[in-house]
């Protein structure tokens, strides 16, 4: 193993602040008996054992992940899930999740030192996310084993291998690059069994995006799912101002609130809809098959205008971008937003209090408002250390978790105490379905260590792929057919069902990555576009503003941005379905 990747991913001050993060962080450890990683006791010397028999060894796995993290049980060994595991496989866990700044910077503190345990554990929804850069470098540096020779064997990492399975981005830039010659050092998770992303099931949909105070819409006799366009939103904010409405301490409300979980520019999605023309990360292409980047048009001055007026005529939070998570939730809370600029069904301000209906939402540049998916796509993704002992024992075990046995265990805990079988799908006991209800997350934990839906021990879920809960189980999560936590929830996704559009293709950054592109990459990723826009939207004139949207525009082009728009379109004339692109 290559051992020059601190020297090649990392600057060295950058270096010497980020070891000292791993070096000063408390690791958190799912595991406290200290086991050694492998033994000698193999499932040819233990005739007894079951058919799932793998080896009787610990794995160590190492989790960039903090929701994992942080409900990770106090010894998930002695869980009843990991005991049932163990009894069945022979393997035992020890994992482990180290806190700092972010979870990107202890990764890559980590895999600067050169060594990691038995396997890596991470984010990544697509080959975009920061993380990948780390991961694909420590693969090229021969960090993780090639699994691909234990994929045709296995019970569902073989579905990795058919035609049309995994999604392009998993298939072309994750797992299957070219330049591995065949060789698999990634595998993302969470792949679903079938493409049901343009199904529309309430039981499973996040209806996420803008929520008024229903009293509100009431008092003001409007229809808040009618509210579409953007003159029309204009228009709900003033009447919420000249209304009159007061929070809970006896404030005036702000018509327009952050995000519940802390101000950014990410809500722009949500309120300025129909001004966003760089539909793909930024780019879109023109009707003439002419390729742009969205500062290039005059949408960004539409787009900043737009919230410029509203921060003018007092119709937004001024806070709207900087609010930090606490505050942010403490406005949504107090009402003094009248409109929160993103939250969803799934949290528990809406599912608990009925006091918020979804807004909107508003329509986007093609004049319709159906939510946008690409096909298949995958959450997180885990490698074996190059190092590791016999790996094809570990990738073993986790493409039995991956199996419908495996994935029951997983989600469900123990059939007879946590669940019953009940016309070949399994509902939850009485008592395990109350703790779920009740939130008992130390039970569901520590207790089981079943994942429940991500109530418990996320790892167990997160660590899964081949889904098909609905199909397999009956339900989109343990619990969603029968708990009574979530019924408000299902309500909402019943009552304001959203449309899906497929747009296939990536986002269009993902070619940045491709070799020819590496020097624009470098330059680009020195520029923040939402971050532009902000400073443009809070310039002190409009003369202030052009200066700011004309300087990025010079930067851009700098940076190399008609290389990469010249690739773009070359790319798109090849296949139209390569780049999420649209514009009617």
């Amino acid at each position: 193993m290559k051992k020059n990747y601190l020297k090649r991913v990392i600057s060295g001050a950058m270096a010497v602040a980020i070891i000292a993060v791993s070096l000063t962080g408390c690791a958190k450890t799912g595991d406290k008996t200290g086991t050694q990683t492998g033994s000698n006791d193999t499932k040819e010397a233990a005739s007894d054992k079951p058919d799932t028999w793998i080896a009787d060894r610990t794995i160590t796995v190492q989790a960039y992940v903090d929701d994992i993290g942080y409900s990770l049980p106090k010894d998930i060994n002695n869980t009843a899930v990991m005991k049932e595991l163990t009894e069945r496989t022979g393997i035992k866990l020890d994992v482990q999740y180290s806190p700092g700044d972010s979870d990107e910077t202890v990764m890559a503190s980590q895999l600067a030192s050169g060594t990691i345990p038995d396997v890596i554990v991470t984010y990544l929804d697509n080959s975009t996310r920061p993380e990948f850069a780390l991961l694909l470098k420590a693969a090229q540096e021969e960090m993780f084993a090639d699994v691909a020779p234990f994929m045709e064997d296995s019970e569902v990492y073989s579905r990795y291998l058919e035609e049309g399975y995994l999604p392009n981005d998993a298939r072309k830039n994750i797992t299957f690059r070219d330049e591995f010659d065949g060789a698999a050092y990634l595998l993302q998770l969470s792949i679903p069994a079938v493409d049901r992303s343009l199904e529309y099931n309430p039981e499973d949909a996040y209806i996420g995006g803008m929520y008024i105070q229903k009293s509100i819409a009431e008092d003001l006799g409007i229809d808040s799912t009618e509210i579409n366009t953007q003159e029309q939103f204009y228009d709900l904010l003033v009447q919420i101002k000249q209304g009159g409405f007061k929070d809970d301490n006896g404030n005036d409300v702000y018509p327009l609130g952050p995000k519940y979980w802390g101000g950014s520019p990410d809500a722009l999605k949500y309120i300025v809809p129909g001004y966003n023309w760089g539909v793909s990360d930024g780019y879109n292409i023109t009707e003439d098959g002419t390729v742009k980047h969205e500062a290039e048009t005059d949408y960004v001055y539409d787009k900043i205008n737009y919230v410029r007026k509203l921060l003018a005529e007092g119709l937004m939070n001024p806070e709207f971008f900087t609010m930090d998570a606490t505050r942010a939730g403490e406005v949504s809370k107090t009402h003094n937003s009248a409109i929160i600029a993103d939250v969803h069904n799934y949290q528990d301000i809406v599912y608990e209090s009925g006091d918020w209906v979804p807004l909107g939402p508003l329509n986007d540049i093609t004049g319709g408002n159906a939510e946008i998916k690409s096909g298949k796509n995958g959450y997180g993704a885990w490698a074996i250390s190059s190092e590791a002992e016999r790996p094809e024992e570990i990738f073993k075990f986790f493409d039995y978790l991956a199996t419908k046995e495996g994935q029951l265990l997983c989600q469900y805990g123990i059939e007879g105490e946590n669940y019953t079988m009940v016309g070949g799908k399994p509902v939850l006991t009485e008592d395990t379905l109350q703790k779920l209800n009740e939130g008992d997350t130390d039970y569901l934990i520590n207790n089981v260590g079943a994942a429940f839906g991500n109530s418990g021990c996320i790892f167990f879920g997160f660590m899964l792929t081949n889904l098909d809960p609905v199909q397999e189980f009956g339900e989109s999560r343990p619990g969603a057919a029968s708990s009574s936590t979530y019924k408000t929830a299902i309500e909402i996704a019943e009552k304001y069902p959203h449309t899906y559009r497929l747009v296939p293709g990536f986002d269009a950054t993902v070619y940045l990555s491709a070799d020819s592109m590496a020097d624009v990459k470098s330059q680009m990723s020195l520029f923040d576009y939402k971050e532009m826009l902000v400073q443009a939207m809070f310039a002190p004139s409009d003369n202030d503003v052009k200066k700011i949207v004309e300087a990025f525009r010079e930067q851009l082009k700098a940076a190399g941005n008609d290389k990469f728009k010249d690739y773009l379109k070359q790319l798109y004339e090849e296949d139209n379905t390569s780049i999420n692109f649209y514009n009617k």
